[in-house]
């Protein structure tokens, strides 16, 4: 198709109303992120949905499952099971290992807090990794820990929830450090 320069006959799904900037604006040109009923910008931007990363919102889906499965770890653990019977310990720090490296080359940001956020990630994910193995395994042998009464159900709900709060408390918590700079 050819384009006699207006925008206004971009598809929907265009970035043709944007901002160079990077900024979002509405369809009568007013700047979102500066523009409030009294004129003046108090910095808060109200988050969309464009704002959720594919990365954080399958962080947050997979730290709900490791921390329902972490749960029945814990109870693995702290009853019949002991730490490394569904496999050997080095294994798990191998996860640890390969978790702040990933992290770690992945961050956008380099130095300490680089290395600060990969540690915290890597321990975070990786204690729920073992927990989350040690509890598939006590799963396995003893299924009737999750199904009786649908048990494991409501396990599931209640970790994607904490998950999710979790991710929601971080991404505030980066934000608000970001506006304080």
């Amino acid at each position: 198709m050819a384009s006699d320069g207006d925008d206004d006959a971009a598809p929907a799904g265009s970035n043709a109303g944007a901002d160079p900037a990077g900024g979002r604006s509405n369809s009568g040109g007013t700047d979102l992120q500066t523009a409030t009923e009294g004129g003046s910008s108090d910095g808060v931007v109200p988050a969309s949905v464009e704002d959720a990363s594919g990365y954080g919102l399958s962080l947050a889906l997979i730290g709900g499952v490791l921390l329902a499965l972490g749960y029945y770890g814990y109870v693995a653990v702290t009853g019949p099971q002991t730490l490394g019977q569904a496999i050997p310990e080095p294994f798990y720090l191998l996860a640890f290992a390969l978790l702040f490296v990933l992290e770690l080359f992945r961050s956008r940001e380099r130095g300490g807090m680089a290395v600060v956020r990969a540690t915290a990630l890597a321990l975070f994910y990786g204690g729920l990794t073992a927990l989350a193995i040690e509890g598939s395994v006590y799963l396995w042998n003893h299924p009737d820990a999750a199904l009786e009464g649908f048990v494991g159900v409501t396990v599931l709900a209640v970790s994607l929830i904490v998950a999710a709060l979790a991710y929601f408390l971080y991404l505030a918590a980066t934000e608000s450090g970001a506006t304080d700079r």
